[in-house]
């Protein structure tokens, strides 16, 4: 194995063998390293496995390749999200908790609005009103209508409490309504992952002590970021007696309070529950001197400077307005490659080196005009699922494998007709195919059907469609190339999903589709953008960050709102400083010209320091 070197402070944390464990680890303090270093420690003492957790599935992968050195791995280590853990419960015992079957987890925002369009249209007081609804008002309270029912799941509301804690008796109609809906389906959604696992737990705890013998230890990553059903979760997991139980986080990087989460439960609520041994990392081996000067401008303290080994920039600019700050970050990009050497960055300045980061997408656009102008090569920053399939043969394989798996899917079954243009009566895929036409959709859809549940035949099913897509004749080439690629995505997927377990089904390769386990992270080449929520765990040697002008970045709303969510924006512009290796461009427009001609004139951010 590779020998790792570790300060002191890293080498407390990896070395901690028993009991409950807090690691406060500021931003470049070496986190990922101390935690695999610990788990990889772990793995020698212990003979049974051991469960990572992390917030992302691109967290989760590199935690896996930083231990690709530790011998059978996949015996001795789990690591995925808090959702992926939960599917893998489900796929186990959840037939305990009533599902006969895997249940397909809906992760479209689309589908979800289907179906509480569904539930609305069920109860009577609400069908009247919806009814009358411009079609905007329409979409905002469906979405609406989704939050609230989300709000009640992240709170951890079991069905006999919900009458005790909710007072809308109209929410709960529409709580159960949509419930019922997606049991019918044999759906969940993400929030159910966590309730109906939590509820498992709870319920049969002899499950949950199955769990607990067979992790030893359990580490969460970046913990501040959980969520009461998150931290309840964990809790009902690890239980209560003496639990080898490492969270790691820092409460000054906590960007996700619009899902609920809240840094109170890696530190009070954890503290409180484990009285575990706590340990700070304060050390920064990853930013220069003077971005950390102005990180601890933002937030007092944040962290130490003693080991910084680079001096490094960091700049605040105003101009005009946000075309005039596009053309300069432009232009000083350009004056970096010229420079092409610094004495505190390693090696050449390259696009790859430098990032561009903004409140939200819309304030990039400009920017993102001004690369295109110029060639520069760029793209987004996303740790999210990225799973589209493009094509219309594509779209047919997406919608019929759901049916495929859950014969129960009616909502997908009539979507597949839609797309199809089918005004027949079918009910299935066999009846579908029996009054179709069309002769390779027809191929299409009885492949799907061969496919077997453990899918043992789906490799080779995936490349005899790809292999006629060329001959058909009704379609362009167009169409035909976008088809191609998009089974080749279909075929990459599943070698992926089929690399993580031996028992292999396709309920379950769907639902690691839907989790975003089967997403490659393959670095592209250029300048990346990203927003605040897409840039945690990305640094990059220079760092421009642009449109810190009041209202805009802390968002007009948190302003209006105050309290925690303004502290949630002085966190996510801490975040985004924290990026910066070396190199901190900051800038904000004077005015800022909206889409349709208005000019606001704007100041600098109250976020940051005179």
């Amino acid at each position: 194995m590779s020998v790792i070197t570790l300060s002191k402070k890293q080498e407390a944390v990896a070395s901690f063998s028993i009991g409950a464990i807090l690691v406060k680890a500021s931003a470049g303090s070496g986190k990922t390293r101390v935690l695999t270093e610990r788990i990889k420690r772990l793995t020698k003492i212990t003979k049974r496995k051991i469960l990572a957790i992390t917030f992302t599935n691109k967290a989760s992968e590199e935690i896996r390749n930083r231990l690709q050195d530790v011998d059978n791995l996949d015996e001795k280590l789990l690591v995925g999200t808090f959702h992926s853990f939960c599917n893998y419960v489900l796929e186990k015992h959840g037939h305990i908790i009533g599902y006969s079957k895997l249940p397909q987890v809906f992760s479209e925002d689309s589908d979800r609005l289907k179906i509480i369009e569904e539930v609305i249209s069920q109860i009577p007081t609400f069908k009247e009103s919806y009814q009358i609804k411009t079609d905007k008002e329409r979409n905002n309270f469906k979405y609406s209508c989704l939050e609230a029912i989300s709000k009640i799941k992240r709170n951890v509301i079991l069905d006999n409490e919900i009458k005790k804690e909710i007072e809308d008796e109209e929410i709960i109609l529409l709580y159960f309504g949509y419930k019922n809906y997606l049991r019918s389906l044999n759906a969940i959604d993400f929030d159910d992952l966590l309730l109906e696992v939590y509820r498992l737990f709870i319920s049969y705890p002899n499950v949950a002590s199955l769990y607990r013998r067979n992790f030893e230890y359990v580490c969460v990553d970046e913990a501040q970021d959980m969520n009461k059903a998150q931290y309840m979760l964990l809790k009902a997991l690890i239980g209560t007696e003496a639990p080898n139980i490492m969270l790691v986080g820092d409460e000054k990087q906590c960007i996700y309070g619009f899902i609920g989460s809240n840094s109170k439960y890696m530190a009070d609520e954890f503290i409180k529950d484990y009285r575990p041994t706590v340990f700070e990392l304060k050390e920064n081996f990853r930013s220069s001197k003077k971005v950390l000067e102005y990180a601890n401008k933002i937030i007092p303290d944040s962290a130490e400077l003693m080991n910084t080994v680079k001096n490094g920039i960091c700049e605040v600019h105003d101009f005009n307005d946000q075309y005039e700050e596009a053309k300069y970050v432009v232009n000083k990009i350009n004056d970096l490659l010229i420079q092409k050497k610094h004495e505190d960055i390693e090696g050449e300045i390259t696009y790859d080196k430098i990032s561009i980061l903004g409140r939200t997408k819309y304030v990039l656009q400009n920017v993102e005009e001004e690369l295109k102008n110029n060639d520069i090569p760029y793209f987004y920053k996303n740790t999210q699922r990225i799973f589209e399939l493009e094509s219309y043969f594509g779209n047919i394989f997406e919608l019929a494998i759901k049916i495929r798996i859950n014969s129960n899917d009616f909502l997908h079954f009539s979507e597949l007709k839609n797309l199809l243009c089918f005004n027949h009566n079918a009910t299935s895929l066999e009846e579908l195919i029996e009054s179709f036409d069309d002769v390779f959709e027809k191929e299409l859809l009885r492949s799907i059907i061969l496919l077997k549940d453990d899918g043992s035949n789906f490799i080779q099913i995936i490349k005899e469609i790809r292999n006629k897509i060329p001959d058909i004749t009704y379609y362009d080439d167009t169409e035909k190339a976008l088809a191609f690629s998009d089974f080749e995505m279909i075929e990459k997927a599943w070698y992926k999903y089929a690399k993580t377990t031996n028992k292999r089904s396709l309920a379950a390769f769907h639902n690691s589709i839907s989790l975003g386990q089967t997403t490659n992270f393959e670095e592209k080449q250029g300048v990346s953008l990203s927003t605040v929520h897409t840039m945690k765990g990305q640094e990059n040697d220079i760092v421009f960050l642009i449109g810190m002008d009041d209202l805009t970045f802390p968002d007009y709303r948190a302003v209006r709102a105050g309290g925690v969510q303004l502290q949630q924006e002085k966190n996510d512009l801490y975040v985004a400083i924290t990026r910066a290796k070396r190199f901190l461009f900051i800038s904000y427009p004077k005015e800022r010209r909206m889409p349709w001609g208005a000019v606001y004139y704007r100041e600098k951010s109250r976020l940051l320091p005179d």
